[in-house]
């Protein structure tokens, strides 16, 4: 099982394929040790297909960009931490579940599992469930995460990203196409633009420690905004004990990028891991490094594999 083997692009009938397209869509053969960790472009709609065969099928379409300011926000891709953070919140495949979706899409065929294995062992699987929590997700992108908690089971669902309209609008298109209204009426989806730290808007004043699982996949990467984030973290998450924050990213951007926010701002902000570690886009685990290979760390490796954290107020015990 590879993370990118989840989705796929489907471009509209009137699309002609072109070179370059042709070339895309064959680089996992071509660069055989290369790892792609972003999905999506202005023509197309990101399908995402659960490994676990008791979900359906997603359709996302990435925001229509305005401006320098909102392309370096990055927001008009899917990254593979996203990817896996919808993954691990739905939980392992059940043995009964038959998977009846269609099997003509192109789909890869190492799309299952063998029976017992999953990303997580069977102990740890329920630490990353949302069902029946208040789910916030910060730095949404195209809304996965928000969209898949309310599929799983969350009480109530906030989405956030930057406040720039493309951005929202794409995240509210995602929302409309994937949630049925009665779903939306046993679980409240709202969409909010929200900047990390800015906390005197309406949205923030009436919002303040309400939620009880926090998402926040890829957004490490901007080394200025790791204080902005972690307020905005520390901010709106509930003071109940059980409450967690679900942080994963990728080190595509160097793992000197992302150490910083796990050893050095969240202690700041009252914040505390309660756990942490690396996986690969096969699922395989190791432990967390600060520094690896001497600082050396091989960039076609590295961006094969993502931090998972799960964070707690400071001195909460443990679970």
């Amino acid at each position: 099982m590879l993370l990118p083997s989840l989705t796929t692009l489907r471009r509209p009938a009137s699309h002609e394929l072109t070179p370059e397209d042709i070339f895309e869509s064959s680089l996992g053969g071509v660069f055989v040790d290369d790892l792609q960790n972003l999905h999506g472009d202005s023509d197309s709609t990101i399908v995402y297909r659960p490994s676990n065969p008791a979900y359906q099928e997603i359709e996302l379409r990435t925001a229509y960009i305005n401006g320098e300011e909102q392309r370096r926000k990055f927001a008009h891709y899917l990254w593979n931490a996203g990817i896996l953070m919808a993954e691990l919140m739905g939980g392992r495949p059940k043995p009964d579940v038959v998977d009846v979706r269609p099997k003509d899409q192109g789909w890869h065929e190492n799309m299952t599992w063998e029976e017992g294995q999953w990303w997580t062992p069977a102990e740890e699987e329920q630490k990353w469930s949302v069902r029946g929590e208040k789910v916030l997700e910060l730095g949404a992108g195209v809304g996965l995460g928000g969209i898949m908690s309310a599929i799983f089971g969350a009480e109530e669902v906030t989405i956030t990203d930057y406040p720039a309209q493309p951005i929202l609008d794409a995240i509210t298109a995602n929302v409309q196409k994937n949630i049925s209204p009665d779903l939306r009426r046993k679980c409240p989806i709202d969409i909010h633009g929200h900047q990390w730290n800015v906390l005197d808007t309406p949205f923030a004043a009436s919002h303040a420690h309400r939620y009880t699982r926090i998402l926040a996949a890829d957004c490490l990467w901007m080394l200025g905004e790791h204080e902005n984030l972690a307020k905005s973290m520390a901010y709106f998450l509930s003071d109940a004990p059980e409450a967690r924050v679900f942080v994963i990213a990728g080190f595509h951007t160097g793992r000197a990028k992302v150490v910083p926010f796990f050893e050095e701002t969240i202690p700041e902000v009252g914040l505390e891991v309660e756990e942490i570690y690396e996986m690969d886009a096969e699922g395989r685990r190791r432990p967390w490094a600060k520094e690896r290979n001497g600082g050396r760390e091989d960039f076609g490796e590295r961006k094969k594999w993502c931090v998972l954290a799960r964070l707690r107020r400071r001195g909460v015990q443990p679970s």
